[in-house]
């Protein structure tokens, strides 16, 4: 074809390649800029959606969560049958019992690594933790801290007399002993945290009378076990027996 046979094409079809068509360049750049912009906003709206829902979703578990407890303690004590407060008892006393056992496995660890008994900065750790998680349960940080004081005390009688069985025994260690660190402490944890719940249900009926007879009653048949004399049942429930009310009518 020669060059006087070019083709030309409308200029509006934009295909026309020895002619430029600055109008429809413009055009061009123009919806180009419109489509970044449109991208921009999108990536800005859906970043914002995104943060704004983890916001939303985090106040409403922390809400649901607090309303929860909140449902826990406003129930009227009048509701609670005499079934329901036993259950509730026994859940506490049960998680005492429990705590007390693991504390032989705790004391064979501390006889094989030649660890003394009491420990102050553990324990000043922990009731700092309680103290801090009460408040998240909607609980007297110094109740809870007075209760775990008490499990520590007893737990630490225990581990005495079973220290002064050994040396009597002349016994130097013991085989297969869960680790302390690994094990026994996570264990505890897991039972502190059940504890926070059992007190939960019954911290507003704890200054009933009823309810105090219950726990003195419960307590001598769910707190028992190897190495759990009535001094330690004694000192475990003390806290529990220490509250005081006027208008408790269940």
């Amino acid at each position: 074809m020669s060059a006087s046979n070019h083709l030309n094409f409308p200029p509006h079809l934009g295909l026309d390649h020895s002619h430029s068509n600055p109008s429809f360049s413009h055009l061009r750049n123009t919806s180009r800029t419109v489509c970044a912009v449109q991208s921009i906003i999108m990536i800005i709206f859906f970043g914002l959606f995104s943060s704004s829902s983890r916001v939303v979703a985090a106040s409403f578990k922390s809400d649901f969560t607090a309303k929860n407890f909140g449902l826990l303690q406003s129930v009227n004590p009048q509701s609670i049958t005499s079934a329901e407060q036993q259950l509730r008892v026994d859940k506490l006393l049960k998680l005492i019992q429990q705590r007390l056992l693991i504390a032989h496995d705790v004391a064979r660890w501390k006889w094989n690594h030649k660890r003394p008994i009491e420990d102050r900065k553990r324990e000043q750790e922990l009731l700092l933790k309680v103290r801090q998680q009460a408040t998240i349960y909607s609980l007297d940080p110094n109740m809870v801290a007075t209760f775990f004081q008490a499990q520590i005390e007893a737990g630490k009688l225990i581990q005495a007399v079973d220290f002064q069985t050994w040396k009597k025994q002349g016994i130097k260690s013991f085989p297969h002993v869960p680790d302390l660190n690994q094990i026994l402490r996570p264990s505890l944890g897991k039972l502190n945290t059940e504890f926070l719940f059992a007190l939960t249900e019954l911290t507003q009926f704890l200054g009933c009378s009823q309810i105090q007879e219950l726990i003195k009653s419960r307590s001598q048949v769910i707190i028992q076990g190897d190495g759990i004399v009535k001094q330690v049942q004694s000192i475990a429930i003390s806290p529990l027996l220490q509250f005081q009310s006027t208008s408790c009518s269940i």
